[in-house]
């Protein structure tokens, strides 16, 4: 087809524009987002030093959940261009409107910057080494040793790239992508292909650091040589469970993309999910043998804080998170049932936000036992015994007030900028030279 033809009426982009259907969840949202929000942010940060950091880590939970899903969704695009894979065609334009969001996760870090900034040590304790050493002395030499990266100036002035990078990687993707809509250009698609080489690393390194500096250094004596591609393998899977759902929304009967996505596009999401179930369940185990196998105090630390806490069993993750979703997907058929994947990639979304949960909030016990240390050392024992107080509701209460309504705010923020992108975006890329195979073909 020339790319000077006129779009057919069956595939002009205007026919894929969800418009006011999703234009009305944007208001709706936005606003139980923002108020929810607005709720936390005056608890979180007008009582005490243990409050302040309860909020900073649930804020922090969901803050990662959230970005994980839109990195997902780039890396989605990334690999798509790269492999020139032509059953995606139909599905990769809801990755390319996912990844809108970036610009709103990156306004939703400024709580996180912001505490790092002022030197508030109730998130990053490295922020602050001397509240260490009054608990533990001589551990703060061991921040003081990487202070040359993990300092406050440098950690937001990393936080800005990372943004900047994937703002602009899947800002140049959905450009040229939403371009060939009007202009059916085939040298668009190799353009994007040849892009899509070298953003692959970029997009690695970036992942890796980003999950390293906002996760894994809220115990900077901690250190793990694949957390980042734990985070990555969460991610991606978390996104393609999210796929799966919003695909069978709109591709099952009565859907805007009825009859354009089919049960064999379900069938390889369906095979991505199960795929990286198991790679997350492989890095995961790997991640945990080998530091109980080692057995060096100053790795098995992080699991001890999980272990030893009912909330957080490593078990029961293991059991949520692989197990169940291993099995139920296991099937060819199951991957083919519209209900019962759906069924499974909210199952998997769930247990991906329990991951983030067992991933950050067990090390609010290791900082209010540093705060505690501290103010007992600077303010006495009437401080300290407040500290205590609230570290023992917390252990009692480990999802409350707090966590809810950032989960409630940031999520409902998200699902606004989604809808935002869908009512004002075709959501098929209609004229992708790959269109006719992604509507033929055929899994064995």
């Amino acid at each position: 087809m020339s790319h000077t033809m006129e779009i057919s009426q069956d595939l002009s982009p205007e026919k894929f524009v969800l418009g006011k259907r999703a234009g009305t969840w944007v208001v709706k949202f936005a606003g139980i987002g923002a108020v929810a929000l607005a709720i936390a942010l005056a608890l979180g940060f007008t009582g005490d030093e243990a409050t302040t950091s309860r909020f900073l880590h649930a804020y922090l939970t969901s803050y990662m959940y959230f970005t994980s899903i839109c990195l997902g969704a780039l890396f989605f695009v990334i690999i798509m261009q790269v492999t020139s894979a032509g059953w995606s065609a139909t599905t990769r334009r809801i990755a390319e409107l996912l990844t809108m969001n970036f610009p709103l996760m990156g306004v939703l870090s400024l709580p996180i910057l912001a505490s790092a900034a002022m030197g508030n040590a109730t998130l990053f304790t490295w922020v602050d080494p001397s509240i260490v050493d009054n608990a533990q002395p001589g551990l703060s030499h061991l921040i003081e040793t990487k202070s040359a990266y993990l300092n406050s100036s440098f950690f937001i002035g990393r936080v800005v790239f990372y943004f900047a990078l994937w703002i602009g990687v899947a800002s140049w993707f959905r450009k040229n992508s939403m371009a060939q809509d009007i202009s059916g250009d085939p040298i668009l698609t190799n353009k994007m292909k040849k892009f899509a080489a070298p953003a692959i690393p970029l997009f690695a390194l970036s992942i890796t650091f980003f999950a390293l500096d906002m996760l894994m250094s809220l115990d900077p004596t901690w250190f793990s040589t694949i957390f980042g591609v734990y985070y990555f393998a969460g991610s991606f899977g978390a996104f393609m469970a999210l796929l799966g759902i919003i695909s069978n929304k709109l591709g099952g009967e009565g859907g805007i993309l009825s009859g354009k996505i089919r049960d064999e596009h379900f069938h390889d999401i369906g095979k991505l999910t199960f795929a990286f179930v198991m790679f997350w369940g492989y890095i995961a185990f790997s991640q945990y043998i080998l530091i109980w196998y080692a057995n060096i105090p100053e790795e098995t630390a992080w699991y001890h804080e999980r272990e030893n806490l009912y909330w957080g069993h490593v078990g029961i993750l293991f059991v949520v998170r692989f197990a169940i979703p291993f099995l139920g997907l296991m099937s060819r058929h199951m991957k083919r049932v519209p209900g019962r994947m759906i069924i499974f990639g909210g199952w998997i979304l769930v247990t991906h936000f329990y991951d983030m949960f067992f991933l950050t909030m067990p090390s609010q016990i290791q900082t209010l036992g540093y705060l505690k240390a501290n103010a007992l050392a600077e303010h006495g024992e009437e401080a300290a015994a407040a500290l205590e107080a609230t570290a023992h509701s917390f252990e009692a209460m480990p999802f409350g007030a707090l966590e809810a309504l950032c989960l409630i705010g940031i999520g409902g923020l998200f699902v606004a900028g989604v809808a935002h992108a869908f009512s004002k975006n075709s959501i098929l890329a209609v004229r992708d030279p790959r269109m006719s195979e992604s509507m033929t073909f055929h899994n064995p």
